[in-house]
């Protein structure tokens, strides 16, 4: 069967795989990850490896037919040449593989109910399809190393889709935090015409530990009003983010210069001055995807 199933989780940090401490690294502490000031309150680092076995589990429904991608580049200089998408692939891996060989897990990790339950329901699902850890990974889990931000994890992760399988996605499916959904959704996916009925975004926000319901009601209604002010309005008048303030946060995001050659079908590399004449010269109707073209 030819793959045609793309599953995206778009990755916001990087995991210090080298990181040692008297307890063994599976990512279950935040010290173990590079982590911005923002990410410690809601417990960030948990929601990563969350986001990585949701979209397993969604992989493992339907593993002929789909290939998942972790999806971001080089951005942490002080994390090196680890891509943050290596660093999810990796650290998911690791914690997979220490509960399939039922080794012994740190009380920190132990802890972590609802990632220790997903994680053996992954390896029993394999274990029914009899497929094994290793082979899932190295045949339907890889690696978009060049992304930058929200739209180019969905754009790149097509592009990357298209070099392994030589074509491009019908479906995509993205995990990631429920407060960027509508970013992905009602921006991004339109931008480059892919059809609203063949994308399915599947959220999950932070969790963090606050036992006051007021302050848990305030992080949250902090954590939208900071997605709409600093990335929904943002996308909402420069649709590729190829103008100044967007633009300039990929290029502090790109300590290491990476840069794709991705076989897309159009270059969305700015500038691009007028969004809307872009897309109708260039993009709408005329995607492999668009739904106009298959139509015709």
């Amino acid at each position: 069967m030819t793959k045609d199933s793309l599953i995206i989780v778009p990755c916001h940090s990087v995991w210090n795989v080298l990181h040692s401490g008297q307890e063994p690294n599976y990512g279950q502490n935040p010290d173990q990850w590079f982590l911005a000031p923002f990410q410690h309150e809601g417990q960030d680092h948990l929601l990563f490896i969350m986001h990585s076995l949701l979209a397993i589990e969604q992989l493992s429904k339907n593993i002929s037919n789909s290939i998942l991608l972790f999806s971001g580049s080089q951005t942490k200089r002080g994390a090196g040449i680890m891509s943050e998408a290596q660093s999810y692939y990796l650290q998911i891996y690791k914690l997979l593989n220490a509960i399939d060989n039922d080794l012994a897990l740190p009380d920190s990790l132990r802890s972590e109910e609802i990632i220790i339950t997903h994680c053996r329901r992954i390896i029993s699902n394999l274990s029914t399809q009899n497929v094994s850890l290793k082979e899932l990974f190295e045949n339907h889990i890889s690696t978009e190393e060049f992304a930058l931000d929200s739209f180019e994890n969905l754009i790149y992760s097509i592009g990357r889709f298209y070099e392994l399988v030589k074509r491009y996605p019908s479906f995509i499916k993205i995990v990631g935090f429920g407060f960027k959904r509508t970013r992905f959704l009602n921006c991004h996916a339109p931008a480059i015409d892919f059809p609203e009925q063949n994308i399915e975004y599947i959220p999950m926000d932070p969790i963090p530990n606050f036992t006051d319901c007021t302050r848990l009601d305030d992080y949250y209604d902090d954590l939208y009003l900071q997605e709409k002010k600093n990335a929904l309005d943002l996308f909402q008048v420069d649709w590729y983010g190829t103008k100044e303030s967007l633009y300039k946060k990929k290029v502090q995001r790109n300590p290491f210069k990476r840069y794709h050659q991705y076989p897309l079908p159009v270059s969305f590399q700015g500038p691009i001055e007028n969004d809307q004449e872009f897309f109708e010269t260039y993009v709408k109707g005329k995607m492999p995807w668009s739904r106009a073209k298959h139509e015709l």
